[in-house]
């Protein structure tokens, strides 16, 4: 082993030590109560809100991660790692989470019991961004032989620093308050990075490849929809749903 593998070694072996010490004051391993009593919604009337996220111009190139500091990172891939966090196909934006920001006044929705995972791979986070909704299980899980630390940043909830040193290990928090955007990372490999948001209610999505999502039983309304990129920002804009109806709703992006 050459004198900065060795280095290399040394350091990540020091911070996993100190992160033990800090771990215990971390995240939120107990649910919430559920709000009660839920606001039932009308399947009569109920609709759908489908939103397209477009990008236009030209897409900025993306940077080559460090993973070749980490030999055992770097071997988890054929080839080299960029971040992409402007991912663009046929001019649609991924990685944008969509959300109902205001219209829904002070209805009450069930908690999900099904948890939504975020996976540690190949030293990289999948999915890069998430969502959950207040008292939805989130599960981080580490399918790297690599040690790991989730830490999570958010400015309204909770902060949170855990460690997760074996392979095939989970562990499981909540959140008790709506933010978007919570960076998460890993002080073990600093090219590690997630965001995840947590919502009040069930209405909001993140966009797969092709930009496009559909927001489910929503009453009908009048709403302000909302969009947020890790690069990009947030914009919103005003959207009407009639009983029983299907509102289309589009948003675009340009470079930064």
């Amino acid at each position: 082993m050459d004198t900065l593998r060795l280095t290399q070694t040394m350091a990540r072996s020091i911070l996993m030590g100190a992160l033990v010490l800090f771990s215990a004051c971390s995240d939120s391993s107990t649910p919430p109560p559920q709000q009660a009593p839920v606001t039932p919604v009308d399947q009569a009337t109920a609709g759908t809100i489908q939103v397209q996220v477009r990008f236009t111009g030209k897409v900025p190139p993306s940077k080559e991660l460090s993973l070749r500091s980490v030999p055992a990172c770097a071997a988890a891939h054929p080839g080299p790692v960029y971040d992409e966090a402007i991912s663009v196909r046929d001019g649609r934006l991924a990685n944008v989470v969509v959300w109902i920001k205001d219209g829904l006044g002070d209805r009450r929705f069930a908690i999900p019991t099904a948890p939504v995972t975020i996976d540690q791979k190949g030293c990289l986070y999948a999915p890069p961004v998430a969502a959950v909704m207040v008292g939805q299980p989130l599960q981080f899980v580490n399918s790297d032989p690599e040690p790991h630390n989730v830490h999570g940043s958010p400015q309204i909830a909770r902060g949170w620093n855990f460690i997760m040193s074996r392979q095939g290990s989970s562990r499981t928090v909540y959140f008790d308050k709506s933010e978007v955007g919570i960076p998460i990372r890993c002080d073990v490999h600093p090219w590690m990075l997630a965001h995840l948001s947590v919502f009040p209610h069930p209405y909001f999505a993140v966009t797969p490849s092709d930009g496009s999502v559909t927001l489910n039983n929503v009453p009908p309304g009048n709403y302000v929809l909302a969009t947020w990129h890790r690069e990009l920002g947030t914009k919103e804009q005003p959207v009407t749903l009639e009983p029983k109806a299907s509102s289309r709703v589009e948003f675009t992006y340009s470079a930064p």
